[in-house]
């Protein structure tokens, strides 16, 4: 079974072929650069790229395959920016049109929770996954490959959302989580004291009070570097998340925890996510950020069900 996965739902342009549960090639263009000077995505400019490139994917594609052997064609339908979206969709829906190919919807969000098992590597059910991007802070737990059930997220601002805030205020360039986590990491000094948020839901998430004292500790000038404010806000806030998914993997008791999104490239989060369960599923950091073969796995896996 031949799958074509298609991924526009934010600011990277990625197309995949899988073959049964591997990926034969991915083809992916960031809009990084692009939104450097701006410090965050702009969707009109965002969906005007994705036009463009997608047309460039389209190349690499008919020159890897011959399209009629692909035998279905799986596009982000939600959740995402539309404009960006809609560009997938439009794709999508035009090659269906002309190979005769059935069309197969594919949620962002269980692409991401799927994407550590690309490359037929196995999760044990039941499982929790941690998903964690620029849009996304969530903890689901998965009966099975197909019941779902999201116990616990953000009531605010995304992880990621923060990251990239906190790096902007700091002018320290854009996207923030990469450049934060590469200070941390070579930081020796003290941390700022800084709070953990509660929350009414025992596994929600709220960002937005530990951005709020980093910023307050920034403009009052309460902080000996600016290295010092990077590193204390990724202390504190993946420790948060850490203490958060422990408090779920108590509860649910399952036989594999996954981890998934943007975020999930960050290595002092894996650190930590490593020596919280016996069975732990990374994606690979190709396919930690947006991409096709994470939505051809999805699609993928539907099929096996519905075989």
């Amino acid at each position: 079974m031949i799958i074509l996965g298609i991924e526009t739902s934010h600011d990277d342009s990625s197309i995949a072929i899988l073959e049964d549960g591997k990926v034969l090639n991915m083809w992916s263009i960031s809009q990084i650069d692009i939104f450097k000077k701006y410090g965050g995505t702009i969707p009109e400019i965002a969906s005007r790229e994705h036009v463009k490139n997608i047309a460039i994917l389209q190349n690499f594609l008919q020159e890897f395959i011959d399209l009629n052997k692909i035998d279905h064609i799986a596009y982000t339908s939600e959740p995402g920016l539309i404009g960006c979206l809609q560009v997938g969709f439009l794709f999508a829906s035009a090659l269906s049109i002309a190979l005769n190919k059935p069309l197969i919807k594919i949620n962002h969000l269980d692409g991401h929770f799927f994407s550590g098992a690309i490359d037929n590597k196995e999760i044990k059910y039941p499982a929790l996954g941690l998903i964690v991007s620029g849009g996304h802070s969530q903890i689901i737990y998965a009966k099975n490959k197909f019941d779902f059930q999201i116990v616990g997220e953000t009531l605010d601002d995304a992880i990621g959302e923060c990251y990239d805030k906190v790096s902007s205020r700091l002018n320290l360039g854009f996207p923030g989580g990469p450049i934060i986590d590469k200070i941390h990491a070579s930081y020796k000094g003290k941390y700022l004291k800084l709070t953990k948020p509660k929350t009414s839901g025992e596994f929600d998430f709220s960002f937005s009070g530990i951005k709020t004292q980093v910023l307050n500790a920034f403009n009052n000038k309460k902080y000996e570097s600016i290295e010092q404010i990077a590193a204390s806000f990724q202390e504190v806030a993946i420790n948060y998340l850490i203490e958060k998914f422990k408090l779920a993997i108590d509860k649910f008791k399952p036989e594999s925890i996954l981890l998934g999104g943007g975020v999930s490239a960050n290595k002092y989060l894996r650190e930590k996510f490593k020596d919280l369960h016996k069975n732990t599923i990374f994606p690979e950091i190709k396919y930690a950020t947006d991409n096709g073969a994470m939505i051809a796995m999805c699609a993928y896996l539907r099929m096996k069900k519905n075989s």
